[in-house]
């Protein structure tokens, strides 16, 4: 055990010494106090950082242990039988009390919770993104996301699509959320639609996570539009 806290004082102290501009943070006073941050496993770690000065590579360190959860779980936090990412919207915040800049956790656990197939739990992505914006509320995303959220519960599927959209080449856009519009429109019976989005993951260095499966969906798409036969013109 004690093995294990001096390895994360050790790569807290590494990520302390090369974190750049991202080190200006850790005397900004938005930072929460203590007290916020969220309990659990990795408590002892967040608190003895934070109170070392080290919130920012704490941070990252937690935004680290968030992206193993959604690749496949962690020990310290398994999900109940039926409840996917049960604890994704919990180490979203965890990232978001420790660091509020860090805007890409909660954009990224919102968007798997509002609109990753088989979760749909909307309420839990609108409480995610109304603490991120009360603590960021500079980050545009979070009300993008949360008016997408509102034109989801209306059911107007497409302002929701098109608004998200609008967003999809920004540099903090998770990529993510951009295979989760892709997904959207060929779930849709929009194959072209979906096809471009897919290429447009495939050609941008920043998606680089998606890229094997945009090569898959790619191939898969063009599948489709072959068997569905060419577009009807319009007159």
């Amino acid at each position: 055990m004690r093995l294990r806290w001096l390895l994360v004082a050790a790569a807290a102290f590494a990520l302390a010494l090369f974190a750049g501009s991202r080190m200006r943070r850790l005397h900004e006073p938005r930072f929460p106090h203590l007290a916020e941050l969220k309990t659990g496993p990795f408590s002892f770690q967040d608190a003895a950082l934070a109170v070392a000065g080290f919130r920012a590579p704490a941070a990252d360190l937690a935004w680290i242990q968030l992206l193993q959860y959604a690749a496949g779980g962690v020990p310290e936090l398994p999900d109940r039988p039926g409840h996917p990412y049960e604890h994704l919207a919990g180490l979203s915040l965890r990232v978001a009390r420790l660091d509020p800049s860090l805007h890409r956790a909660v954009l990224f656990a919102s968007g798997i919770l509002a609109w990753f197939h088989g979760i749909e739990r909307p309420d839990e992505a609108a409480e995610l993104l109304n603490e991120g914006m009360l603590r960021s509320p500079e980050q545009p995303l979070y009300a993008l996301y949360l008016a997408a959220l509102a034109y989801k519960k209306q059911g107007d599927t497409d302002r929701m699509i098109a608004l998200l959209e609008s967003s999809f080449d920004l540099p903090e856009t998770p990529s993510t959320m951009k295979a989760i519009l892709a997904n959207l429109r060929q779930s849709r019976g929009e194959y072209r639609q979906a096809l471009s989005l897919w290429k447009r993951i495939q050609e941008n260095d920043r998606d680089a996570s998606e890229h094997a499966r945009a090569r898959i969906k790619i191939a898969e798409l063009k599948i489709l539009l072959a068997q569905s036969g060419p577009t009807p013109k319009k007159y």
